[in-house]
């Protein structure tokens, strides 16, 4: 819903490209890649085509062909080496001829990141509509982790692209952890870091099942709030309490407001992995942040300040934009933000594959509505 008109956004144009980047980036907790260049190739392609439009779950047939895409790959990398736009059209092209069928609608795999926008560069070319839904509600760093692989629905047959017009495509892999691996491995050999993944074919029918709805248009709403109140971050997060209120999320608590003191990064296996410690204005010992790819654990010594898959968000205290785990710098003064997850990423289902645990860290999850009472 546009906060100027108060209309529910059904139809995306260039205009539209800037507030869903910035809400895509919020939404991200960190990872998704940055947007600019997810921008610059929205924005040419639907200032080409007139605009793509965005359809609500229950207006899709059931027996329409919905294909999940997005980028895959190290952010950092993403950053440092840009892809050429075509790789969506490939990856779709390789796809469909194996099928022997044309998609019907397109569906980002997570609303975070350029990947709330990469639907969007591939729907334009085609002139097919995008599903207002995303496969995780926010960013993970991992195709299991997707609420389609989640709730039942095979990433294969799954179809990739790299940059240089590599195609592969994956007839059938029976585990989803499999199947990140094999695509991980192609960003990395073919993609020099990235690619572009075709993936999670499904009906309609199923994708009202098993998708977090509502999401490519909350990032709008998002990316609005965040142009409007700019570095004004006490009316910002008022408001974005008050926007998530009715959705499929939970609470937004302020985790701490501070400064970096130290983030140390490396790039390992086609993940970006790094250590955030923030000094707290308040006093006090820093928080600190693991990431892969994403923000996923927050501390603060021996305490647990809230965990995947609930969202830690950070604020830039000087622009109030989101701030993405490779733009992280030392001296950066920011604001940290938890909110609660979509309550579809929260079922037992869902914490087999997106609880802290896998990842390593020996910590359950424990809601951030809980850890912050």
């Amino acid at each position: 819903m546009s906060r100027e008109t108060g209309e529910a956004l059904r139809q995306v144009r260039a205009e539209h490209v800037e507030a869903i980047a910035r809400g895509g980036a919020f939404l991200a907790t960190g990872g998704g890649g940055d947007t600019l260049i997810g921008e610059i190739l929205a924005e040419r392609a639907l200032a080409g085509s007139g605009g793509v439009d965005l359809i609500p779950l229950e207006a899709v047939e059931d027996d329409a062909l919905v294909v999940a895409i997005g980028s895959v790959g190290s952010p950092t990398i993403m950053q440092e080496k840009p892809g050429n736009g075509r790789e969506a059209g490939w990856a779709l092209d390789a796809l469909e001829t194996f099928l022997g069928r044309r998609t019907s609608a397109l569906i980002a795999f997570e609303a975070g990141g350029v990947n709330a926008l990469v639907p969007f560069v591939a729907a334009a070319e085609r002139g097919l509509p995008v599903l207002d839904a995303d496969g995780m509600g926010r960013a993970f760093p991992e195709l299991q982790m997707e609420s389609f692989s989640i709730y039942g629905i095979s990433a294969t047959p799954l179809a990739v692209a790299s940059e240089l017009g590599d195609r592969v495509v994956l007839d059938h892999v029976r585990d989803p952890h499999i199947t990140e691996r094999l695509v991980r491995q192609f960003s990395v050999v073919a993609g020099g870091g990235q690619c572009l993944s075709a993936e999670h074919c499904m009906s309609g029918a199923e994708a009202r099942a098993v998708t977090i709805p509502n999401t490519i248009s909350l990032c709008y709403q998002i990316g609005e709030l965040i142009g409007h109140f700019g570095n004004r971050l006490d009316p910002l997060v008022a408001a974005l309490r008050e926007t998530l209120a009715p959705t499929h999320y939970g609470e937004v608590h302020v985790l701490t407001t501070g400064k970096v003191i130290d983030i140390a990064r490396r790039v390992e296996g086609g993940y970006d992995f790094a250590t955030l410690q923030v000094q707290p204005f308040a006093g006090g010992a820093p928080v600190s942040v693991a990431i892969k790819n994403e923000y996923l654990l927050a501390t603060s010594g021996d305490a647990v300040l809230a965990t995947t898959p609930d969202l830690i968000c950070a604020l830039d205290l000087e622009t109030g934009r989101p701030i993405t785990a490779e733009t992280l710098r030392y001296g950066q003064r920011l604001q940290l933000l938890a909110i609660g997850a979509p309550a579809r990423m929260r079922t037992a289902r869902a914490l087999e594959v997106v609880a802290p645990r896998n990842f390593g860290f020996d910590v359950d999850y424990v809601p951030i509505e809980s850890l912050a009472s």
